[in-house]
C-alpha cells in the first residue's frame, strides 16, 4: 500500500468531517474562517447524536444521522432568519486570508509528516492494549449498526462508552469500503492535522484579535507540541482522545465568543449560543473528560466575565437609582460565578470513572511536574526551548496586563491539574482533582498544549512588536518601506517576511522534543516477528481466515494474545471482543478446560452454548507482558481435541472436532 494511493480516502474523510456541519454552520450565517473552523465539532455531534438518537425512533442509525442533519439545518437556517443579525461582520482582508491558509497548510505538513513517519504503512494500527476495544467496536457497529454510546458500551459489558470516534471511523468504512485500520489512520489524520490546527487557530483569534504575526505562529505552534497529538496516539491508544482534544481549542473559542469575551464578534448572541451548545454534545460523546477540561477552562472566563460586568454601571440605569440597582447589578455575576462553580464541582464528583480505575501513580516531583508543565513536555522529554521561552513571555505578558489575566488563568488550571496529577501523593486531593482523567498523566498532559498553544503565540506576538519598535529595527523597517515602489513590491516583501518568519519558528520549535514522541509513538505501530499484539506470522495467518472459516463461525483464542483481533481484521467473530469484558460461565469453561473436552462433562455443552468452532493459537506472549492462565487452551493438539488447518510460523489456526 502507498499513501498516495490513500488520497481519495482521505478526501472522503475532509467531506465526512465538514460537509455536514458546513451545511449548518452556512445555514447559521457563518461565514469566512470561523465556517471551517466549526464544521468539524458541529459533523461530530450530528453524527454521535444522531447514532443515539435513531434507536429510539426505530431507524437505521446512518439513516438517523442523515435525517438529525436536514433538520438542523433547518433550524438553523429558520433561527437565523429570526435572530441571525450580523454584529461587526468584517470586511474581507486578503492578507489575512492568505496568512489563514498559510498556516493551516504549514500545520497539516509539520504534523502530517510526523503522523506518516509514526504510521509506516497506511493500515498499520497501534499494538496496544486500548486498541483491542476500539477496534473491535468499529466492526461491531458494522455489523449490528448499534452505534449509540450506549449500544457500544454493552460490547465491553458497560452501559456507556463515548462513541463518536468510533462512529466517524464506521461511517468512513461504510461510504468508502476502506479497511478498518486504513480508516482509522485517516480520521486520526484529519483530525490531528486537520481539525487541531483551525481550532487552535480560531482560538488565538478568539482571545487575541485578527493578527498576522499571530496566525502564523500559532500554525507552526500548533505543531510544537510531542503531547499533543503524538502522545495520544502512543499512550493507550487514547483515539476518542485524539478527537475530543482536536475539538476543545474552537469549542473553547466559541463558549469564549458566546460569552462576549472574544476579540470578534460577528454574531447575534442567539446564534453564538446555539452554535457553541451544537459542538459540546459532539466533543463529550468524543469524550467526555475533555468537556470536564472546558468546564475548568472556563471558571477563570466566568470571573473575567462578571469583573467586565460589575466595573462599570449600565448607562440605562437612571441616576436617582443607581445606588440600589447599581448594588445589585453588581452583585447577581457574581452569583452566577458562585453558582457555576458549584455546578462544576458537583459534577467533578460524579461525572468520573470508578475510583479503581483511577490506578495510575505520579511519576515525579513537583518541581519537575512545573518545569514541564511550563515548558510544554511530558515524561522527562526534552524541552524545546523556544518554546519554552515563548510560553513563559506570553505568560508574563498576559498577566502584567488587567484584561488578558484570566488567559493566564486558565493556563493555570490545565498546568495544575497536570502537576496535581504528575507530582501529588496518592491521597483524597488527587483522586478529586483528576480522577477524572483515571489519574492518569499522560492524559493531563496531552491537554496542555490547548492552553500553550495560544499562550506562546502570544508570547511570540509581544517579543515580535517590542523588537520591531527598538529604535534600529524601526529604522531599518522604514527604509524598507520607503524603498519599496507602490503596493505589489511592499506585498512582495510582506511575503517574504512571512516566510522568513515561518521558516524560523519551524526550525527553532521542530526539535528533539517532537521527534522523541513521533519515535515513541512510532515503535507502538512497528508490525514485527515480535510485535507485542499482532506478529507479522499472526497477521498473515488472520490475513486467510476468510478463506478458511465460514462468515458465521466463531472462534476463541486467548484475547490478550491479539487472537480477538480476529473480528476486526478478518471479520470473524470472537468470543472474547474487549480484554476487559467477562462473559459468563461457559466461557470460562472453555478457556480453563476445552483441551480436556474428552473427560470433562462440562466443556462439549458450553461450546454447543456458544457456539465456538475454532481456536487460534497465538502462543503465550500477551500485550501487557503478563500471563492470564487460559491454560484450557494450551497443547490442544495432544489432547486429540482439535485439527489443525491453517499455520504461519507459530501461529496456528485450529477446528475443535471433540464435541463432533
Amino acid at each position: 500500500m502507498s499513501w498516495w494511493s490513500e488520497v481519495p480516502l482521505f478526501l472522503a474523510t475532509a467531506g465526512l468531517f465538514l460537509i455536514p456541519g458546513l451545511l449548518v454552520a452556512w445555514l447559521s450565517g457563518v461565514r469566512g474562517f470561523p465556517l471551517f473552523a466549526f464544521a468539524p465539532a458541529l459533523t461530530v455531534t450530528l453524527v454521535s447524536v444522531g447514532a443515539v438518537l435513531a434507536p429510539l425512533a426505530g431507524l437505521n442509525w446512518i439513516v438517523g444521522v442523515g435525517l438529525l442533519t436536514v433538520v438542523t439545518a433547518g433550524i438553523a437556517f429558520a433561527v437565523q432568519r429570526w435572530r441571525g443579525d450580523a454584529v461587526g461582520r468584517p470586511a474581507r482582508d486578503w492578507a489575512n486570508t492568505a496568512a489563514l491558509v498559510f498556516a493551516v497548510a504549514v500545520a497539516f505538513f509539520l504534523i502530517g509528516r510526523r503522523l506518516l513517519f509514526v504510521y509506516g504503512e497506511p493500515d498499520a494500527f497501534s499494538q496496544t492494549f486500548d486498541n483491542v476495544f476500539h477496534l473491535n467496536a468499529i466492526r461491531y457497529i458494522m455489523e449490528t449498526g448499534a452505534a449509540s454510546t450506549f449500544d457500544v458500551g454493552r460490547m465491553a459489558g458497560n452501559s456507556y462508552y463515548p462513541a463518536a470516534w468510533h462512529d466517524m471511523v464506521a461511517l468512513l468504512v461504510e461510504f468508502t469500503s476502506a479497511g478498518i485500520p486504513v480508516a482509522v489512520n485517516a480520521v486520526n489524520f484529519f483530525s490531528a492535522a486537520v481539525v487541531w490546527p483551525l481550532g487552535c487557530i480560531y482560538l488565538v483569534r478568539q482571545l487575541f484579535g485578527r493578527s498576522i504575526v499571530l496566525t502564523l505562529l500559532t500554525g507552526v505552534l500548533s505543531a510544537a507540541f510531542g503531547n499533543f497529538p503524538l502522545l495520544m496516539l502512543d499512550h493507550g491508544v487514547l483515539n476518542p482522545n485524539v478527537l475530543a482534544i482536536a475539538l476543545l481549542p474552537v469549542v473553547f473559542g466559541a463558549a469564549i465568543n458566546a460569552l462576549g469575551l472574544s476579540s470578534e464578534v460577528h454574531y447575534s448572541p442567539t446564534i453564538r449560543w446555539l452554535l457553541l451548545l451544537a459542538m459540546i454534545p459532539g466533543m463529550t460523546l468524543s469524550h467526555p473528560s475533555t468537556t470536564m477540561a472546558l468546564l475548568a477552562m472556563l471558571v477563570p472566563a466566568a470571573f473575567a466575565l462578571a469583573f467586565r460586568r460589575t466595573v462599570t454601571v449600565p448607562a440605562d440605569v437612571p441616576a436617582e437609582g443607581q445606588g440600589s440597582r447599581t448594588r445589585a447589578a453588581k452583585l447577581w455575576p457574581w452569583v452566577g460565578v458562585a453558582a457555576y462553580i458549584g455546578a462544576v464541582a458537583y459534577l467533578w464528583t460524579v461525572a468520573r470513572p470508578l475510583e479503581a480505575a483511577s490506578t495510575w501513580v505520579p511519576i515525579q516531583s513537583t518541581g519537575q511536574a512545573i518545569g514541564e508543565a511550563v515548558s510544554g513536555t511530558a515524561l522527562g522529554r526534552p524541552v524545546t526551548w523556544t518554546v519554552f521561552i515563548l510560553t513563559a513571555a506570553g505568560l508574563a505578558f498576559l498577566f502584567a496586563q488587567r484584561g488578558t489575566r484570566w488567559i493566564g488563568a486558565v493556563y493555570v488550571v490545565i498546568a495544575g491539574f497536570y502537576v496535581v496529577v504528575s507530582s501529588f501523593p496518592q491521597e483524597d486531593l488527587r483522586m478529586y482533582l483528576t480522577g477524572v482523567w483515571y489519574n492518569d498523566s499522560p492524559r493531563l498532559a496531552a491537554l496542555i498544549p490547548v492552553v500553550a498553544v495560544p499562550v506562546a503565540a502570544y508570547g511570540g506576538w509581544k517579543l515580535l512588536a517590542w523588537l520591531a519598535g527598538l529604535p534600529l529595527v524601526a529604522a531599518g523597517v522604514d527604509r524598507i518601506r520607503h524603498a519599496t515602489f507602490g503596493k505589489p513590491a511592499y506585498g512582495a516583501v510582506a511575503v517574504v517576511a512571512a516566510v522568513a518568519l515561518v521558516g524560523a519558528s519551524t526550525y527553532l520549535t521542530q526539535k528533539d522534543n517532537i521527534r522523541d514522541a513521533a519515535e515513541s509513538a512510532q515503535r507502538s505501530y512497528l508490525l514485527t516477528p515480535e510485535s507485542g499484539l499482532i506478529t507479522t506470522d499472526e497477521l498473515e495467518l488472520l490475513n486467510r481466515l476468510d478463506e478458511e472459516v465460514p462468515e458465521d463461525a466463531v472462534l476463541t483464542g486467548n484475547p490478550w494474545t491479539g487472537t480477538s483481533l480476529a473480528y476486526a481484521l478478518a471479520d470473524r467473530r470472537t468470543l472474547q471482543l474487549h480484554l476487559l469484558a467477562t462473559y459468563g460461565d461457559d466461557v470460562d469453561i472453555i478457556y480453563n478446560h476445552l483441551r480436556d473436552a474428552s473427560t470433562d462433562p462440562e466443556v462439549c455443552p458450553a461450546i454447543e452454548s456458544t457456539s465456538v468452532d475454532y481456536v487460534l493459537d497465538f502462543g503465550r506472549q500477551e500485550v501487557h507482558g503478563y500471563d492470564h492462565g487460559f491454560v484450557g487452551l494450551q497443547n490442544l493438539e495432544e489432547t486429540g481435541t482439535v485439527r489443525l488447518v491453517d499455520q504461519a510460523g507459530d501461529a496456528k489456526l485450529y477446528e475443535i472436532t471433540a464435541c463432533k
